[in-house]
């Protein structure tokens, strides 16, 4: 554990540092790729998750790892590289079901929308997260920890797998050759990130790109990406950001219908109508159009 703070003494001035730099190319270029408003949200949200996840998540994500692991008869040597290679290959298999279920299951969505929710594609956005999924998000690792490699592995490689997504999300790197069919790339998280039709619920990689050619949801870069959510949700408000989610499942489950239908609701994909009878879902938009933060 303590190597992994150590890494992120480190990661996060070179990540500030990023971020700074491309701001800085962005304004030069003068290619709105960032928007002060914007900005500032993602910083904040970022602060938030950094705050929350470090003091009153970080018990839950580690405690129910350490609670996996004691179900295991068995235990791997955290000092053989083969260890190390299959966490590795674990993580980003598990991170790709974790993610994909994020985007197909309404209950996870309303966190993983959070992400999504700006309607520009820079570094800042790589930390716009949830303030409260690592409540959850340990569920995807404990079967790793279940099999008998050490917790601390499973946590620094963790690590590892989510500071590689941070250069991921810039639009200053473009395609990169073959690696296009072994990494999760820039390109590749582009789309992942865009509202266009063709683009939506493609490319969950983390760090591998094989699982989505595998499942079938890879999707390659060939129109302009246009970012942000289906229903754009029109706010820089941290606060509201956080909450839009919650808030828009809220007002579509107040709709008529029976108890099961709303409880099976929650487990059907985002889009879907809250009755088999409906065509699409009543909630059109719950945020006024042009609100924003001050």
């Amino acid at each position: 554990m303590q190597l992994a703070d150590e890494v992120l003494n480190v990661a996060t001035p070179v990540t500030i540092g990023m971020i700074i730099l491309e701001a800085t190319c962005s304004v030069i270029k003068r290619d709105g790729g960032y928007a002060i408003k914007d900005t500032i949200a993602s910083v904040i949200t970022s602060l938030g998750y950094q705050w929350i996840r470090k003091f009153l998540l970080a018990s839950v994500f580690i405690g129910g790892l350490l609670w996996a692991a004691s179900l295991s008869p068995w235990s791997w040597s955290a000092s053989s590289p083969v260890t190390w290679m299959v966490c590795f290959l674990l993580v980003d298999f598990f991170y790709y079901w974790d993610h994909r279920l994020g985007h197909e299951l309404n209950i996870l969505w309303i966190f993983h929308n959070i992400h999504h929710s700006s309607e520009h594609f820079n570094l800042a956005v790589a930390s716009r997260l949830s303030w409260v999924e690592e409540v959850y998000r340990w569920i995807f690792l404990a079967p790793i920890a279940m099999l008998g490699i050490p917790v601390p592995v499973i946590v620094f490689m963790k690590l590892l797998h989510r500071l590689y997504q941070v250069p991921v999300h810039t639009q200053y790197i473009g395609k990169l050759g073959w690696l296009e069919y072994v990494l999760a790339t820039p390109s590749q998280h582009r789309v992942h990130h865009g509202r266009n039709e063709q683009y939506l619920d493609k490319n969950y990689g983390g760090v591998l790109c094989i699982w989505d050619r595998l499942f079938q949801t890879f999707e390659s870069e060939e129109e302009p990406v246009e970012y942000g959510l289906v229903k754009q949700i029109q706010t820089t408000n941290p606060i509201r950001i956080q909450w839009i989610g919650p808030q828009r499942l809220w007002e579509e489950l107040k709709q008529p219908a029976t108890t099961w239908e709303k409880i099976t609701y929650l487990f059907k994909k985002p889009g879907s109508p809250l009755r088999e009878d409906q065509e699409e879902p009543q909630v059109e938009e719950t945020v006024p159009l042009g609100e924003s933060a001050a």
